[in-house]
């Protein structure tokens, strides 16, 4: 639980999906004009006409196709079709919070706990069954048969097998008797039990009150070993090239960037699936676009749906202002916050006064204006972006208001002044940012605010984007001091996927540290770890906010953007067209075919 070995390379990855598809991308300035067009104003129906096909234009490739091995934004949007899980978020809901109570997916109900939280049993439902290969083809002994407890064993043992490349075993390794299979101790993981067929329960050995996120996310889809065991022998894993379909749909053909097709996967039960409506009946998605051109095929109503293609510079001001692009672009909260850190390990950045200081002399405004202006989402200010448990909104806290956010040198240099001694900090200080638009941009407004602040031997290099957080940020060898181009997303629906990785001392590590403040605060650490303990809903939320606010209040983050998503789509082709939070794009196995398409 503590361990957050791999869990930049999803953060990492949709980072750079980010980068690519925000406005500031190429440093314009676009404003917030338009009427904004969220969930708000969608309607959606569970009675509309099945057939025809998804059009999706897409840039890159999904990861890997193994649902153990996922971690992409692109696979996990892919596999809401193909795999299914124990528990998964609902369909056809258009509230962001009630997107995130989980319903029963392949289990009768969600997960039955303990009083503490550390054993989680589940039963499989009868009549759901494993359908076609990609490819198409069918496996022996596996396609049409029920899927049963075994099945569940394989897929989290698979998670602990050095040739699968699972892409987040950490949140997995508390089950009991996990680690030692990992070290090859043990020839199974104990803390996975079965009776019978369908029940199976999972014993922990750290309370995890959020276990039914964890067991929504692909890697907890079921694996046949039957299907699977024969690929997972070799040194890696190719299981990848003939996964086998759980879902509405099965792979068909998969041509590595590109090309994409899925066609209805004739074993899947609809009566068993309350979450997926799955009205097309084939999905054509092609991979490979440049951006602009993808924004335009869809545009020119070519394509249905754009998959990390969204308008940008011009376009996005052409898509903002005309009324009928306008109402074909969806602005949501991504579930992502851009910040700024301080490592608490140098001086004076050691000191929270010093910190709050920097905090106040921190321009946001126009660190917010160089990036792409509001269009690009609100300016943060705490930790836990909107549409995540823990979330504070910005009127009801805000530990560092100026106006606009535009900062307070003034009083930011009084107390910088009283915290240090001096009215100067002539110490060299490394400050670390990245040149590609608008991080250079942003570089310089970081370093432009803390010479005035009194730092007058400021270090500074800006390596290609992403090496900061490769050669840099992820070192604490290094030394870096402030970071000005860090960014960081949800993995599921919980502030534990942003304080737990970023906050807690635990996960400060010698290389692949995600924890850049380097901060280890006794207290942060028992209000991260009170907060995985309490059970979901009130308490839970009412814990995760406190943490929020302790880890703000400690100044080691200048939080200075939640992003939103921007999503084009073609509103003459598709309708029931919404923003699905888990995945950061819509719920296309809801979105229905126009029958004169």
């Amino acid at each position: 639980m503590k361990s957050s070995r791999l869990i930049k390379l999803f953060a990492l990855l949709t980072v750079l999906m980010l980068v690519a598809a925000a406005c500031g991308g190429g440093g314009s300035e676009t404003g917030d004009t338009g009427d904004k067009r969220t969930n708000e104003d969608v309607t959606v129906s569970d009675e509309l006409n099945p057939g025809g096909t998804l059009r999706i234009a897409g840039v890159s490739d999904v990861d890997y196709m193994d649902p153990a091995s996922q971690y992409y934004t692109v696979s996990f949007f892919l596999s809401r079709g193909v795999f299914r899980t124990l528990v998964t978020y609902p369909g056809n809901v258009t509230d962001l919070a009630a997107q995130n109570e989980l319903v029963p997916d392949l289990a009768e109900s969600t997960g039955q706990s303990n009083e503490d939280f550390t054993e989680w049993s589940y039963t499989i439902k009868d009549g759901v069954t494993y359908g076609l290969k990609l490819g198409g083809e069918e496996v022996a002994g596996v396609t049409g048969e029920e899927i049963v407890c075994d099945d569940f064993v394989y897929a989290f043992e698979r998670i602990f097998t050095a040739s699968v490349g699972a892409g987040y075993p950490f949140y997995y390794d508390i089950i009991e008797g996990a680690k030692e299979f990992q070290a090859g101790d043990a020839d199974s993981i104990s803390g996975i039990t079965c009776d019978g067929d369908k029940s199976i329960t999972f014993s922990l050995s750290e309370p995890a009150g959020d276990w039914d996120f964890r067991m929504a996310m692909p890697a907890a889809s079921p694996v046949p070993r039957a299907a699977a065991e024969k690929y997972d022998k070799k040194e890696d894993s190719d299981y990848d090239r003939h996964v086998v379909a759980t879902g509405p749909y099965y792979i068909a053909e998969w041509t590595p960037g590109e090309q994409i097709t899925l066609e209805r996967n004739e074993y899947w039960d609809a009566e068993t699936d309350e979450a997926r409506l799955a009205y097309p009946d084939t999905v054509d998605w092609k991979l490979g676009f440049d951006n602009d051109v993808g924004v335009q095929k869809i545009q020119d109503n070519e394509y249905d749906l754009g998959l990390d293609v969204s308008p940008q510079g011009p376009a996005l001001e052409e898509w903002v202002t005309t009324p009928e692009l306008n109402e074909r672009l969806l602005q949501e909260p991504s579930g992502c916050t851009r910040y700024l850190f301080l490592n608490t390990t140098i001086e004076p950045f050691d000191n929270q006064a010093v910190r709050e200081a920097v905090n106040l002399a921190i321009d946001r405004e126009n660190i917010k204006r160089v990036f792409g202006g509001p269009t690009t989402g609100p300016i943060a200010t705490s930790i836990v972006p909107p549409g995540i448990d823990g979330h504070l909104p910005s009127e009801e806290f805000n530990p560092f208001e100026t106006e606009n956010m535009a900062g307070d040198m003034e009083t930011a240099k009084q107390m910088f002044q009283e915290a240090i001694g001096a009215e100067t900090w002539d110490e060299p200080i490394k400050l670390i940012g990245a040149s590609d638009p608008p991080h250079d941009r942003i570089f310089e407004s970081v370093r432009s605010d803390l010479e005035e602040l009194g730092f007058t031997n400021i270090q500074g290099k800006t390596p290609k984007f992403p090496n900061q957080y490769t050669q840099f940020y992820s070192v604490p060898s290094s030394e870096t001091a402030v970071g000005s181009s860090a960014g960081w997303c949800k993995d599921y629906q919980s502030a534990f996927t942003f304080l737990d990785p970023l906050f807690h001392g635990d996960n400060i590590l010698e290389s692949g540290n995600q924890n850049y403040a380097e901060l280890n605060d006794p207290e942060m650490n028992r209000l991260i770890d009170e907060a995985a303990a309490s059970p979901l809903g009130e308490e839970q939320t009412a814990a995760w906010e406190a943490a929020n606010r302790y880890a703000t209040e400690t100044g080691v983050w200048i939080p200075w953007s939640w992003d939103n998503d921007l999503i084009a789509y073609s509103s003459e082709n598709i309708t029931n067209v919404y923003y699905f939070g888990f995945h950061s794009q819509v719920d296309w196995v809801n979105i229905a075919i126009n029958s004169e398409q």
